[in-house]
């Protein structure tokens, strides 16, 4: 899953998950609005940019609102269906959404059922710019009851804003498995999963320590675009720094270093001991040396 930042409008988001579900053989893990790829649409779940307010003009630029390719919607993330399967061998639980477009008009859908992996994704076209709200209700067969998961509200503006000038802000940091793409990996962040805690045994069967797979175990940074905090030499203000410590207690610091110019970057991390890692962002400054800490992510390795 690939994520490309750029500056956008701010405007108010909102985020509700009150009614987050905890039923029976189902547990909501993740859902979110954003740009997802849907090359590997029932198999694997690639986000390419997750946040909550997009201008109608990018998504005509980016061809999000095609139907294919890099799609703008919507996804819910669950177990693996295998985990709540009926007596007969059928998914006990399915999913249902609601649609609010910024008028008012509620659209209901479903009930559907999740690919084999655990997660659905919602294509959606925005056809007017104001407020949108998308909530997923679970399904069950046996009963027929619906029960709320949560509630995402999210908006579509006309146009983007100008972008500013200087200044630096994180959009997000995490642990996890990320594509390494030679001719890619400096234009596109490609996320296939983040999470913190991961077997020894599992990354190697998926030789993630290694580039030459394709599947990257590490961490990634994202800010802003680097050309928003040029200095008035035309170089970037702002590099990166960062601190890893190992299960044992060894810290390494690393930098300073620079962001790919779309504004993020990806370190390769070779977990090679059980037990609790940690890797500490920090933001260094290239006029005055100062160095800030950004985000700290504790990881664990297990057997």
């Amino acid at each position: 899953m690939k994520i490309k930042y750029i500056i956008f409008a701010a405007i108010a988001v909102i985020f509700s998950a009150s009614s987050i579900l905890c039923a029976a053989g189902w547990q909501m893990k993740e859902m979110g609005v954003g740009i997802y790829d849907d090359a590997a649409y029932d198999t694997e779940l690639r986000i390419v940019e997750k946040r909550n307010t997009w201008s109608m003009q990018e998504l005509q630029q980016r061809g999000a609102l095609t139907g294919r390719g890099k799609v703008f919607g919507a996804w819910l993330v669950g177990p693996p269906v295998n985990t709540y399967l009926n007596k007969n061998g059928v998914a006990e639980y399915l999913y249902k959404y609601r649609l609010t477009d910024p008028k008012g008009n509620s659209t209901m859908s479903g009930p559907h059922g999740f690919y084999t992996p655990g997660f659905t994704v919602i294509s959606i076209n925005p056809w007017i710019p104001g407020n949108w709200k998308i909530d997923f209700q679970l399904w069950s067969r046996s009963t027929q009851q619906v029960t709320n998961i949560g509630s995402m509200e999210f908006t579509i503006t006309d146009r983007d804003k100008e972008k500013q000038a200087t200044g630096w802000q994180m959009k997000d940091a995490g642990v996890g498995l990320y594509v390494y793409d030679p001719a890619k990996y400096d234009k596109e962040l490609q996320i296939i999963e983040k999470r913190n805690t991961w077997s020894l045994k599992e990354l190697q069967e998926k030789n993630a320590f290694s580039q030459a797979s394709g599947r990257t175990f590490g961490a990634w940074l994202v800010g802003p675009p680097v050309d928003t905090y040029l200095n008035k030499n035309g170089v970037a203000e702002y590099l990166y720094k960062y601190r890893l410590t190992d299960p044992k207690g060894n810290a390494t610091v690393f930098g300073p270093h620079g962001f790919y110019l779309p504004g993020f970057t990806t370190i390769g991390i070779n977990a090679w001991n059980v037990g609790k890692w940690k890797i500490d962002f920090l933001l260094w400054q290239r006029s005055t040396q100062q160095v800030t800490p950004i985000s700290s992510i504790d990881f664990t390795i297990i057997e």
